[in-house]
């Protein structure tokens, strides 16, 4: 064989490896690309939370994985984060089961006013309630973990509410199950996610809200509420998801998969320290407002459940039991949970 002959047989199958090799090298290399969305407020503790599992991720993975995040509902609105996900808009969110009334009729349980405390244990709680009764109202999704807000009280701008009839006739911020409770209350129930509240109040929409400190501090709701009532027996707790979706969780490689499942649980106890501590710096913050909080009697406590949590922990058993779901069980757990 001549020279020249060889050198171009040589320069072909150089030619045929490199077009099998270099694509080959630079699907490996390229990046899994996560859409994560979330709607707290730029700075604020539950934005930063996510923002920090997403660059852990893209860490651990060798940046095999990049998450793009998108802030203060700047992809999704609050209230429209569990479909986006379902959808595939964003792969990754952060989702109010009670902003979505009626989706979730099992887990709705998560959000009766049935006295959460006013530390991060309710987090723990969620998260052991999903993993006994599996509800499969979230099977459209890949469930990374629950978080949930510490117990959340009645807070008002000009009427302090010492006792169940000072609040008739108020005007309350609410959602899910604790629209029901202020209606049982006297008062008039208006639902509405939290980032629309701070114009509420100061436009006088509404008189006062249902909620925890953290979200008086975070969304600075505080600024416009004089009394704090803390309704200890009946305080409620708003519940969390983080989710991802589920086509995109599957096609994620094995060690990748691996990685998020151990991160939802090391993240499961980042939150509920995150909700202990901004519990805190929230209700100080408002003290130092010159919030004056309210406590109530043990005969108004019992009042107060008696008028407004009884209700709804009975209707709910009664229509999660007729649709063969063991509502009976779900409230036994969440007591057993909530008294230790």
């Amino acid at each position: 064989m001549r020279p020249s002959t060889i050198i171009k047989v040589f320069v072909l199958l150089f030619f045929a490896v490199t077009c099998v090799v270099v694509p080959n090298s630079f699907a490996q290399q390229k990046a899994i690309t996560l859409k994560v969305t979330n709607w707290f407020p730029v700075g604020a503790k539950h934005d930063t939370i996510l923002q920090e599992w997403g660059k852990e991720l893209e860490k651990r993975t060798n940046g095999k994985v990049k998450v793009n995040y998108y802030p203060a509902g700047t992809l999704v609105p609050a209230a429209q984060s569990y479909d986006a996900v379902v959808k595939g808009i964003a792969d990754v969110g952060n989702h109010v089961l009670g902003y979505t009334m009626g989706r979730f009729p099992f887990s709705q349980v998560l959000d009766l006013p049935i006295g959460w405390p006013e530390n991060g244990d309710g987090t723990k709680i969620a998260n052991d309630f999903y993993k006994k009764f599996k509800p499969k109202e979230l099977d459209d999704v890949k469930i990374l973990l629950f978080h949930s807000q510490p117990g959340g009280y009645l807070h008002t701008k000009t009427r302090p509410v010492n006792k169940l009839e000072d609040a008739k006739g108020l005007k309350l911020r609410c959602f899910g199950s604790n629209a029901k409770f202020v209606g049982l209350i006297g008062a008039a129930p208006v639902a509405m996610p939290m980032p629309d509240v701070y114009d509420a109040l100061s436009k006088g929409v509404v008189d006062g809200l249902m909620s925890s400190y953290e979200a008086l501090y975070n969304f600075r709701t505080g600024e416009h509420v004089k009394y704090s009532t803390e309704n200890k027996t009946t305080a409620y707790s708003a519940t969390f998801v983080v989710m991802m979706n589920k086509k995109k969780f599957a096609s994620l490689p094995a060690d990748v998969q691996v990685t998020i499942d151990k991160m939802s649980e090391e993240y499961i106890v980042k939150y509920a320290k995150l909700w202990a501590d901004i519990t805190a710096e929230g209700k100080d913050w408002l003290v130092k407002r010159g919030d004056k909080i309210i406590t109530l009697s043990k005969e108004e406590e019992a009042r107060w459940y008696e008028k407004g949590s009884k209700p709804l922990v009975e209707q709910y058993i009664k229509d999660t039991n007729a649709k063969g779901m063991p509502g009976d069980e779900a409230v036994k757990f969440l007591m057993n949970a909530l008294r230790k």
